[in-house]
């Protein structure tokens, strides 16, 4: 009975001594994910996104998320509220000059697609923004989760601080140089269920003639493999052509290459109302 009793007290106490040695462990591994970044790290990142600021600390700051040391330290959060409606307006401002005929649920999916959080992701890691960052993921065992959204905040954070240090002229031409260049794809967010019925909608929206499907090439239509070529018509102008193994799928791809061309009508020269002194788009 005794020696019942002394195995376990020996088993409670070797448990104690694991779960602290589970708990230093994942101290550790804390303290590891919060490394020292050196300070020319921060001053690589500047010079290689050509921009300096007047606080050499300001950088080291836009890569501080709030999850960091508990939030002891100086973050990015409000670099980041700020810098987000920054590029909101000027992605915004340029997306509606460039595409006139996108309605507004289009350019907000656009600006959503091509400027969320996930592509500033992208772009952060470009930028080399990455080993910079200092950041705790809230699932220890995972340190990765969270990361795209971090990185995406870190973007803005960046647009935010430039905006703040450096006025509205340097964060217009800094997004103009490193996020309105990328190319954006217009057609994904063209909603396309029925592309006919939509073409017909907006030709008669527009005062143009009802779209007409003509048949204008044709091979091999009593063959396992017949193509057909279809072109939209609106009046005597042909304005969209498709092809398909049966006449169905000619015209819907017709109708839909003639939607595209009208909502990826792009204005190449244009000049945005943010525009102050002697910039120029």
């Amino acid at each position: 009975m005794l020696s019942s009793v002394s195995a376990l007290k020996a088993g409670r106490r070797a448990f104690a001594a694991g779960v602290a040695r589970g708990m230093a462990s994942n101290s550790t591994a804390a303290k590891s994910s919060t490394r020292h970044i050196s300070p020319s790290t921060y001053s690589a990142l500047e010079a290689r996104l050509n921009i300096t600021f007047s606080d050499p600390k300001l950088m080291e700051q836009v890569c501080t998320h709030r999850s960091f040391e508990q939030g002891r330290l100086a973050s990015n959060d409000r670099m980041q509220w700020v810098g987000k409606r920054v590029l909101n307006l000027y992605v915004g401002e340029f997306l509606a000059a460039k595409f006139p005929n996108l309605t507004v649920e289009m350019l907000q999916d656009m600006q959503h697609a091509n400027f969320g959080l996930a592509s500033l992701a992208e772009v952060a890691k470009h930028f080399g923004m990455l080993p910079a960052m200092r950041w705790e993921s809230v699932v220890k065992e995972a340190p990765h989760v969270g990361q795209t959204k971090v990185l995406g905040k870190s973007v803005q954070a960046l647009v935010g601080a430039i905006y703040q240090d450096q006025g509205a002229a340097a964060a217009k031409k800094f997004v103009a140089q490193h996020l309105l260049t990328r190319t954006v794809d217009v057609e994904a967010v063209v909603q396309m269920k029925n592309p006919k019925l939509l073409l017909a909608a907006l030709t008669r929206q527009k005062g143009m003639q009802t779209p007409i499907a003509r048949l204008m090439k044709e091979t091999g239509r009593f063959t396992s493999s017949p193509v057909f070529v279809i072109g939209i018509f609106s009046g005597v102008k042909m304005i969209g052509t498709g092809y398909g193994s049966s006449l169905k799928m000619g015209e819907q791809r017709a109708a839909k290459d003639a939607l595209i061309k009208y909502y990826a009508k792009e204005v190449k020269d244009f000049k945005l109302a943010s525009l102050t002194g002697d910039e120029e788009q």
